[in-house]
């Protein structure tokens, strides 16, 4: 400790060191620690369901567990069991205004110099660069050092080729070529839209790291993402569900939403990790694919949402901790698809200049911020503060959500003369009929929540195969505002003959049972 030889006290393997004095404001202390250790310490009884390993696929480690390195800091989870378990904390609701911790990692950034030594053949990847690559015989011995702070690291390996993009990098299984056009497109979207509208990149490359399905999930360590074989490599894309696209966008968001922005332990903190990414998603899909693929991404994880949501249970945004059943879904769909409303009511370019705000006030803070604190700090960036404060008080406050159904829906033709003023050579032509079709429509809010909706009368299809507009394609709109078990008639006028009346065409709005929120005429 600072240098000097010291004994910790070890509370079952908490290693407590104790300064000679009290540190004072401003002060700290430096550690260093030696140890050997093992891992894993056998095999699982079916193979998989563990998410760090070694074996000849592929390596994972990280840093959020001791598998590999001590964790800085407390383990809650440590030692609990069925018998001692306590109930889910109750945070008060100011528990806010005060100095949070962080929800995943240490309380403070740190550098790191990470020295991997494996098969000559695997790729050794960890955070920030790789500073040295040798190989002696039949091993290999990459170092990576940060190339600035982190607060949580891992370590991925495995027999991969690399394919670069700007700035970024994707190391695969040479045989899983399936998506990596596709996902080399997000990840470098994601590098540099992300950058500009939330906060600079710092670190150098951004890579992702493909490692076997012994479990399903990905991680967005620091400048390298761990990321399973089985929902990106592997996953059947299409141009209406581009799902390797979704969730490499997905990952790369955390190291805005997780990485520079590090979210407080608390209620509502983890929806600034999960629903931010879902609402980068949204914008990087819309910005690099296009609206159709926009429009499917939404419309997708509302449906997951309305199938997966615990009615009886359901809690406000600022009060989800993730510790029920039903939680997941609120804080990756709810959540990313209230921040893309959001944004319909503040504006774009006020939105993305509140976030880079948000970022630069507590990217380096030692409070780390919940909920409320982004609601806080977008406020000054409204044009409109009641109206705001409207919608903060309904989707993140209290939980809503609309429900849309449409009854008597009839289209009308009157015909409409207009006077021409072309000649035929012997004095004015004669007047041209054309027509106009009115339709109306019994629109009902039979859910919660009051927000504008469009309603749209249209014919043909609004999309080609490829995703272009389709040219035959006609619509005309109105907007409702409905309660919660409010309707009204909706009238829209159209200059040609409609085939159907549909409810949010542009998918602007988080409603219920979307698809059947239609009426043929």
């Amino acid at each position: 400790m600072n240098g000097a030889e010291a004994k910790p006290e070890d509370r079952s393997h908490l290693f407590v060191f104790t300064p000679p004095a009290p540190l004072a404001k401003g002060d700290g202390v430096t550690i260093g620690f030696q140890f050997d250790g093992a891992f894993p310490k056998g095999s699982t009884s079916n193979g998989g369901g563990i998410e760090e390993f070694v074996l000849p696929s592929g390596v994972v480690l990280t840093s959020f567990s001791t598998s590999f390195v001590p964790v800085p800091g407390f383990l809650e989870g440590v030692g609990v069991d069925d018998e001692n378990r306590t109930e889910t904390k109750v945070y008060p609701d100011d528990y806010y205004k005060g100095v949070v911790g962080p929800f995943i990692g240490t309380h403070s950034r740190f550098t790191t110099r990470v020295a991997i030594t494996g098969p000559a053949d695997f790729a050794l990847n960890s955070v920030g660069v790789m500073t040295s690559d040798e190989v002696k015989g039949d091993r290999r011995t990459s170092v990576w050092e940060s190339d600035q702070p982190v607060s949580f690291f891992n370590v991925v390996a495995g027999r991969r080729v690399v394919k670069e993009g700007e700035g970024t990098a994707l190391y695969y299984h040479s045989a899983h070529l399936y998506n990596v056009d596709e996902m080399m497109r997000a990840l470098d979207g994601a590098r540099r839209w992300f950058s500009e509208w939330f906060y600079p990149f710092p670190w150098k490359r951004l890579k992702v790291t493909e490692f076997p399905n012994l479990s399903t999930y990905a991680q967005g360590f620091p400048t390298d993402i761990t990321f399973s074989e089985n929902i990106g490599f592997l996953t059947k894309s299409d141009p209406r569900s581009p799902v390797a696209f979704a969730v490499t966008s997905h990952e790369s968001a955390h190291q805005w939403w997780g990485s520079i922005l590090v979210p407080g332990k608390g209620p509502g903190g983890v929806i600034l990790a999960e629903g931010m990414s879902h609402f980068s998603t949204t914008l990087l899909v819309d910005q690099v694919l296009g609206l159709r693929e926009r429009i499917e991404w939404c419309k997708r994880i509302e449906d997951s949402y309305g199938r997966d949501r615990q009615v009886d249970s359901e809690r406000p945004l600022v009060k989800i901790d993730g510790s029920r059943a039903g939680d997941t879904t609120v804080i990756y769909d709810k959540g990313g698809w209230v921040m893309w409303m959001l944004m319909q009511r503040l504006g774009r370019e006020r939105t993305l200049e509140g976030l880079r705000a948000f970022i630069g006030k507590f990217h380096d803070s030692v409070d780390h911020p919940l909920l409320e604190d982004l609601v806080e700090t977008l406020r000054p960036f409204a044009p409109d503060a009641a109206s705001y404060d409207d919608f903060v008080k309904q989707w993140f406050f209290e939980v809503v959500v609309p429900e849309y159904k449409l009854a008597d829906a009839k289209s009308v033709e009157s015909p409409i003369v207009e006077a021409s003023h072309a000649t035929d050579g012997d004095g004015p032509a004669a007047s041209r009929a054309a027509a106009e079709w009115t339709v109306t429509v019994r629109v009902e809010n039979a859910g919660t929540g009051r927000m504008p909706v469009e309603i749209a009368a249209v014919a043909e299809e609004r999309f080609l195969e490829d995703g272009k507009p389709d040219p035959k394609h006609r619509e005309a709109r109105t907007t409702v505002e409905l309660g919660a078990g409010q309707s009204a008639t909706a009238t829209i006028r159209c200059g040609f003959k409609p085939e159907r009346v549909v409810v949010d065409p542009d998918a602007l709005v988080l409603q219920l049972r979307r698809n059947v929120a239609f009426a043929k005429l």
